[in-house]
């Protein structure tokens, strides 16, 4: 364990609150932004070529996407109050907004599609707010679901990128062998590569299948050329579009869901950067998790009123934090500095914007294609039983009819049928009602509310008492679980006590008891505290309780319980664990 621990200590050189050197810091951010880069400014691009918008939309989009970016990051850096995570989170254009934005932008061009990222943005506060109790119906198979069902409504837009003609065709050459090349490139070195190499895949990729298409004839840099290296491009700020009819009816529920799944993944993505932050593993303080997802909801309120897509986590950046060991906020500070430097620079918008549409299309696919599986991923991460499965499989099935149009549609009123055509949402509005039924049937629950005090003791050993009585549990079973709850109890009083906010009718407790395979899982909730429960029972755990008899309780606590988690939040704590009916 001692050698684990060092290794790690080696490994992180910088954590977040220490100050890496400037140069480095710099260097560090001008990598983690050029592995990016290509990511930001072609997400609005597929989107512009798949609508049609002019070279003024489109010089504007991309030029929106790298200021958002540059915002959005530093908002992740901040560490006090609801927004911000404290951890180096780099942020640019979310790729899953590709096909909805696209139909957002063919109904009303840029103005209706920022009121919809804007307004579909807000339920990532709404997501914050109620995280805890969201937890049984947005879980990991819901997201996994919604992610492939996005991938499979982006699917239209590549296809139409890769059926355009290049222009000016000079040696013959069919346009495919571009996309082809481009694909391949990147393809093989996420196959082969390693470590810093499988980063800079895409990169290489795009590259390469841009000179290509060069040698035969299809790149037109007179734009390039003729765009200044100074200035902002376009007509200015497109504004936004108040008018609320139906075209924004239609599609706001497509945004709104696709923003949650978004929060879901910052939501990991949150989880990433503090295990991969620090030299010495801790438990995991969701009240950061939070931030990063209000700050993600905050940027992406600011991306799409600034006209361009909704923003979300690279996890591209945690990449590198994790590959380097520079986990220091200096690095963010300047990666949104030179993400806001480069938007100011017309030349290099017109530079992407040169990029054949088949070495697009070809990114794209491969990014869609990550996405399809870590939606897989997220499916199957907390086990595909029966029916979970049945749930996944049958939500799958009715988005994929819905986006072809075969879930009876024809019979609909013209506004239903808009927004059942959507496959993302249909499908995803499906697995969220099924996994409600399921975590519905699933059995009882024991719940009680009082004021957190000692004397709570008394009234939850009664209702320990009919729990176990009703599950069928023995005396020693019952008597476990009460010693589980009571020292359990003590240590939240203790702890509000050392908050200055007294023991006695301060404060509410909320218990739930659920038996599950002969365990009991109790969950707790109360106001926030500062010390971590399962970080005191995971050191208890491997020490000796006669040198540590003030902690008597806890290692009773570590003793009796198992998967013990202390989830503290911004509205209160959420501890949780499991009692073995057996001794």
């Amino acid at each position: 364990m001692a050698g684990e621990e060092s290794a790690a200590a080696q490994h992180i050189r910088y954590e977040p609150d220490e100050k890496a050197p400037q140069g480095l810091a710099a260097a560090m951010a001008a990598q983690t932004v050029l592995l990016i880069l290509a990511g930001i400014m072609l997400t609005p691009l597929v989107i512009a070529r798949g609508a049609g918008a002019s070279d003024a939309d489109t010089s504007w989009m991309v030029f929106a996407a790298l200021v958002a970016a540059g915002v959005s990051t530093w908002l992740q850096l901040i560490r006090k109050g609801p927004i911000g995570s404290g951890y180096v989170l780099f942020v640019g254009s979310n790729v899953a907004f590709v096909g909805v934005s696209v139909a957002a932008y063919k109904a009303g061009g840029i103005p209706l599609l920022a009121t919809l990222g804007a307004v579909g943005a807000l339920t990532t506060f709404a997501f914050t707010r109620w995280l805890p109790m969201l937890r049984a119906v947005l879980t990991p198979a819901v997201g996994g679901t919604v992610l492939m069902l996005m991938a499979l409504s982006v699917g239209p837009v590549i296809w139409k990128m890769l059926s355009k003609p290049l222009p000016g065709a000079a040696l013959g050459a069919p346009h495919g062998i571009v996309f082809l090349l481009t694909l391949g490139t990147i393809t093989v070195i996420l196959l082969f590569g390693k470590g810093m190499v499988r980063l800079w895949a895409p990169l290489i990729g795009v590259a390469l299948g841009t000179l290509v298409g060069a040698w035969f004839g299809h790149l037109d840099v007179t734009r390039v050329v003729a765009a200044p290296w100074l200035g902002i491009p376009g007509e200015g700020w497109p504004g936004i579009d108040l008018s609320f009819d139906a075209r924004f009816w239609s599609l706001i529920p497509a945004f709104a869901l696709l923003s949650l799944v978004g929060c879901m993944e910052t939501y990991a993505d949150g989880i990433s950067a503090q295990r991969m932050s620090h030299r010495k593993e801790r438990p995991i303080d969701f009240r950061s998790v939070q931030g990063a997802i209000n700050a993600d909801g905050t940027g992406s309120i600011f991306a799409a009123l600034l006209g361009t897509v909704p923003n979300t986590v690279f996890s591209t950046s945690l990449a590198v934090s994790e590959i380097t060991g520079v986990a220091s906020r200096r690095v963010g500070l300047w990666g949104g500095l030179f993400l806001i430097l480069l938007a100011f620079s017309p030349k290099i918008g017109a530079a992407v914007a040169a990029i054949p549409s088949q070495v697009v299309g070809a990114y794209i696919l491969i990014l869609v294609v990550i996405i399809f599986g870590h939606g897989i991923r997220l499916v199957n991460e907390e086990g595909l039983g029966f029916e979970v499965g049945l749930a996944v499989c049958l939500s799958f099935w009715v988005g994929l009819s819905a986006q072809s149009g075969g879930l009876m549609n024809e019979i609909m009123p013209a506004w239903l049928q808009t927004i059942f055509s959507n496959g993302t949402t249909v499908g995803g509005v499906t697995a969220m009602i099924l996994m409600l039924i399921i975590t519905w049937r699933r059995g009882p629950q024991d719940r009680v509310s009082l004021p957190l005090s000692p004397r709570a003791v008394l009234s939850l050993n009664d209702t320990v008492a009919r729990f176990a009585r009703r599950v069928g549990w023995d005396e020693r079973a019952e008597n476990r679980l009460m010693l589980a709850v009571e020292e359990a109890v003590i240590f939240l009083c203790e702890e509000r006590e050392a908050l200055g906010k007294g023991a006695k009718g301060s404060g509410r407790l909320v218990v739930r008891l659920k038996e599950t395979k002969g365990e009991a899982e109790v969950e707790m909730v109360t106001g926030p505290s500062e010390r971590n429960l399962e970080e005191l029972v995971t050191a208890a755990s491997t020490a000796n309780p006669a040198d540590d008899t003030d902690n008597l309780a806890i290692h009773l606590l570590a003793r009796v319980t198992r998967e013990l988690k202390h989830l503290q939040y911004t509205q209160g704590d959420y501890l949780q664990f499991r009692v073995d009916s057996s001794a």
